[in-house]
Order: C-alpha cells, then sequence, then structure tokens
C-alpha cells in the first residue's frame, strides 16, 4: 500500500510538472464547418493572440460535416491532453439530442474552456426577387408553397431551428438548403443560386456592405448593434421569435486541470483585447468570455430549451 501511494504522489507531481510545461509543441483548433462561417471566423480572430498567451502555435483546421458533430468526434478519439481542442457552433454540442447515434455526450465526453462570441440570426435575401421586407417574403412563399428554397450552414444547427419555427409559426412552407457552413451557403445567396438564407451575420457583413444581399430581420429579441436598422422579427408581429446563436471552445473531458485553465485565461486575454473586440464587432460578432465553470452551467440550461426548440421546428425524430 506504502508503495501504491508514492507512486500516485509521483504520479500527481509529474503530471503537474507537466501541465505547467504545456504547451511544447503546436495547438490544434478543429473547426466543424467550412471556412469563411461564423466557428471559423471566431476561432481565427482570436487564435493570433491565443497562440501569444501560450507560447506555440495555434493551428485552426476545418472538418465540416455533420452539423459540427465531425470536427468534435474527431477530437474525442485522440489524446485528451489539451493538444487538439475544437471551436464550434452552440448546436454541435448539442447535437446527440437529435442523433443519439453520434459517439459522444456533452455533458460526459467533453470540457468547456470559455464561450467565445454570440451573433444574431439573420433572414437575408438577394436583390434580385425584388423583396423589400419580411411581408414581401412571406407573401411571395404563401403565393408559390414548397417552391422558395433558403440557405442554411447545416441541416441540424441553430439556424435550422430559427428558420424553422419562424416559417412555420409564419405559416409558409419554403425548401432548407444545408450546407457545410455559412460561408458556402452565402456564395449561393450572393450568386443567386438560392434566393433566401438564414444565416449567422458574421459570413454576411461584407456582401451586405457591397450590396449584394439584403437583411430583412434579425431572429433574437434585441437588434443587432452591428446592424441597427434591421428589425427584429419580434418587432415586426412574430413575438415568439428570440434565438440567437453562440461560439465556443472545448476540449476533451479528462483534460488536466491546469491545461484547462490555461487555455481558458488564453482565450479570454484574446477577447478581453480591443483590437480583436473590434475585429470581431466588425464581423457583427459579440465577445462573451467566462470561465469553464459558467459555460458548463450555461450548456446544462440550454441543452433542455435547444432540444425543445429543435422538435418544435420539426428537427427531432
Amino acid at each position: 500500500m506504502q508503495k501504491l501511494i508514492c507512486a500516485i504522489l509521483v504520479l500527481g507531481l509529474s503530471s503537474a510538472a507537466w501541465a505547467q510545461q504545456w504547451p511544447t509543441r503546436p495547438v490544434r483548433v478543429l473547426v466543424g464547418f467550412a471556412p469563411g462561417g461564423t466557428a471559423d471566423v471566431s476561432a481565427r480572430m482570436t487564435a493570433d493572440l491565443v497562440s501569444k498567451e501560450l507560447g506555440q502555435q495555434v493551428i485552426v483546421e476545418n472538418r465540416p460535416g455533420g452539423s459540427g458533430s465531425v470536427a468534435i468526434e474527431a477530437m474525442i478519439r485522440g489524446p485528451k491532453d489539451g493538444y487538439t481542442i475544437v471551436v464550434n457552433s452552440d448546436s454541435s454540442y448539442f447535437q446527440p439530442v437529435l442523433t443519439p447515434s453520434l459517439a459522444y455526450r456533452a455533458e460526459k465526453d467533453l470540457q468547456a474552456i470559455t464561450i467565445l462570441t454570440n451573433q444574431p440570426i439573420v433572414v437575408a435575401v438577394h436583390p434580385a426577387p425584388g423583396w423589400k421586407s419580411i411581408g414581401d417574403l412571406l407573401k411571395a412563399a404563401k403565393a408559390q408553397p414548397g417552391q422558395i428554397a433558403y440557405a442554411l450552414s447545416s441541416a441540424t444547427g441553430t439556424q435550422a431551428v430559427a428558420a424553422g419555427i419562424f416559417f412555420q409559426g409564419a405559416g409558409v412552407k419554403m425548401i432548407g438548403i444545408p450546407y457545410k457552413g455559412g460561408g458556402q451557403a452565402v456564395v449561393d445567396l450572393v450568386s443567386g443560386h438560392v434566393p433566401v438564407a438564414v444565416l449567422g451575420t458574421a459570413p454576411l457583413v461584407p456582401q451586405v456592405k457591397a450590396g449584394r444581399v439584403k437583411l430583412l430581420a434579425v431572429t433574437s429579441a434585441t437588434r443587432s448593434k452591428a446592424f441597427p436598422d434591421v428589425p427584429t422579427l419580434a418587432e415586426l408581429g412574430f413575438k415568439f421569435m428570440d434565438i440567437s446563436q453562440w461560439f465556443g471552445a472545448m476540449g476533451p473531458a479528462g483534460m488536466p486541470a491546469e491545461v484547462v485553465t490555461r487555455l481558458s485565461v488564453a482565450f479570454n486575454k484574446s477577447l478581453a483585447d480591443p483590437k480583436t473586440q473590434q475585429r470581431l464587432f466588425d464581423a457583427a460578432l459579440e465577445t462573451v468570455g467566462g470561465t469553464p465553470e459558467e459555460m458548463t452551467k450555461r450548456m446544462a440550461a440550454e441543452t433542455v430549451l435547444w432540444s425543445k426548440a429543435a422538435r418544435e421546428a420539426g428537427l427531432g425524430k
């Protein structure tokens, strides 16, 4: 028994010493969506200062698919040493609610680090059809039931939830077209392949400023600070709409506590930097931050709310 106790003490001291030296090589951040979307923007705009804080390169790697679940499953198959983490949308962590066959459960397989950003979801249109308002879009949709398509960043993400609840509540039938990220969806919206999109704001900002896309409304209860002239759906009479989206960093469960703390501190310092905040604001994103414990608590509460909303949107089984 005495030998066992000594071995445990030595192991504990070695682990603590290792954590203090961590990281000794680059850290990979897997993003579960294609380049150009909000998860990708959130990861890349914070990575430089995180790298400086850690003293090692931070490599952002896109692993799109499965509404963000592909990246998460790739991470949990690897070592639990903090050298591979994910930055994903809120919905990617809640996906097992809709797809029980997925190999992870957030509450037991993932370790919260911090929430990075929050964004409103918007209803955007191509200028060609001439829709100037939500009323115009809904009038056209009622005249052509099941014929107007809208782009989504994924099939079962928060944007799909927002679209499903809104169009059902408005009494119209439209066709959702899912992509592997907001960046790809915006390409087809700008080209006119799809006339409507329900997406996060970040990939749309340059297109809106260039006049290639028009924003009709936001799905959150309050207006976006980046687009103060765009009304909320609640203002337009759809009082049931209050949905926004956040993006956060997580690692695999079992990471050393000291490593979790170092990562959380590094991300929070990046989010507190005025230049980073301005860059994110220019992409219509609000910084959040906070401790791993705060993120865990928020996720526990939101899992119930999100799963209920997803089923109301017709995404549940």
